[in-house]
């Protein structure tokens, strides 16, 4: 699927998930972590609302409920910058199934106010989800969604930087 500009080209749509674009340079090409080779993905995005997995987890079956969320988010942003603040020093290595990849933690503005409003607005009680950016996934393979606590939790570890510098 295409990913789509939203919200005066800032954010973008892709897989029923709104997105911050996210521009990392001289990043090391390939990485290994726990003798897997893993490769940089590129383009990085932080993953701000993942609308199908607010479907399949809450249960929602409001009509043409992804745009109603895009709109809503859209209509939040014009007077509430979403924008990264900055990176974490927490890097975690993601495992599900046969996927792998490394992200890194990060910050990103007003993220926590949008959820509270659509909590209220749509009478549900989502947490926001761990921001972060993937920065590394085996070859020809995608990142894995991680969009609540529980995910963190179960999906993920800590490990120790593996790019040797701050982003």
């Amino acid at each position: 699927m295409e990913k789509r500009l939203i919200c005066g080209n800032k954010y973008q749509v892709k897989n029923e998930t709104i997105a911050l674009p996210v521009v990392l340079e001289g990043l090391p090409n390939e990485i290994v972590i726990e003798g897997t080779s893993l490769v940089l993905k590129s383009p990085f995005h932080v993953s701000l609302v993942c609308i199908w997995k607010i479907i399949e987890k809450y249960g929602v079956v409001i009509p043409d409920f992804e745009s109603a969320i895009i709109n809503d988010f859209c209509s939040f942003v014009e007077t509430n910058d979403v924008q990264l603040l900055h990176f974490r020093d927490d890097f975690r290595f993601v495992t599900q199934n046969d996927l792998k990849s490394v992200i890194v933690m990060c910050e990103v503005s007003n993220l926590e106010k949008f959820f509270e409003l659509i909590n209220r607005k749509y009478s549900l009680q989502m947490e926001s989800p761990p921001t972060h950016v993937t920065l590394y996934t085996l070859p020809s393979k995608s990142g894995i969604f991680v969009t609540d606590a529980s995910d963190v939790e179960k999906l993920t570890r800590k490990i120790e930087n593996p790019i040797g510098r701050s982003l």
